[in-house]
């Protein structure tokens, strides 16, 4: 079981999610049919001094990594030491506190034991709430989309990490809502992110 850490909530919904353990089947995937033109979708590159839904999954996945760190969504002096130590431990990241499409595709994949050695005191921010994490569909590419396909990998899900949302990702999408109570629309919105930014429990 994962628990996540809210020390505060800043005027925004963002109350603590826990998973809860389950058991997933393998679907079928299907090969991909990209769209004759693909809307690109990055995901935002964040760094100190900014907060909103896409700093919140940040602090989830680095969560995962060991990091007792705010589930606040704001991107302050303990999450940007966080992040930092992340990117010193992993291997190949430059470590500048700033959380760019190497970074990302890092935090994306399942975690590994990072932040065991990690402590930062926690300071209290209010940064506006505006930066969130893509809304995903199919007919999308790009970096955002490859991450998404590594979070449902990391649920045991069959599929190819192309960075293209088509007939497959679109599909295990919607299974992955219906295992968890969401609205099965196969679009990926704040809380399909939300669902997986949680590792899978054993």
């Amino acid at each position: 079981m994962t628990t996540l850490i809210n020390v505060e909530t800043n005027g925004a919904n963002s109350s603590a999610i826990e998973a809860a353990s389950m058991t997933v089947s393998s679907p079928i995937s299907t090969p991909e049919t990209k769209a004759t033109t693909a809307i690109k979708v990055a995901l935002p590159t964040l760094k100190m001094g900014q907060a909103g839904e896409a700093v919140r999954f940040l602090q989830q996945r680095l969560q995962s990594f060991e990091y007792r760190i705010a589930f606040n969504g704001q991107f302050g002096l303990q999450t940007d030491a966080a992040v930092k130590h992340f990117q010193a431990h992993y291997g190949g990241l430059l470590v500048d506190g700033v959380v760019g499409s190497k970074t990302w595709k890092a935090l994306c994949e399942n975690s590994q034991l990072y932040g065991y050695s990690f402590y930062s005191e926690f300071v209290a921010t209010t940064y506006p709430y505006d930066v969130h994490m893509p809304t995903l569909q199919k007919g999308m590419e790009g970096d955002a989309v490859e991450c998404l396909q590594r979070r449902l990998i990391a649920y045991t899900y069959r599929l190819k990490v192309d960075g293209i949302f088509g007939d497959a990702t679109k599909a295990v999408v919607i299974g992955h809502q219906k295992r968890v109570g969401l609205p099965t629309d196969g679009i990926v919105g704040r809380q399909t992110w939300r669902e997986l930014g949680l590792n899978l429990a054993p």
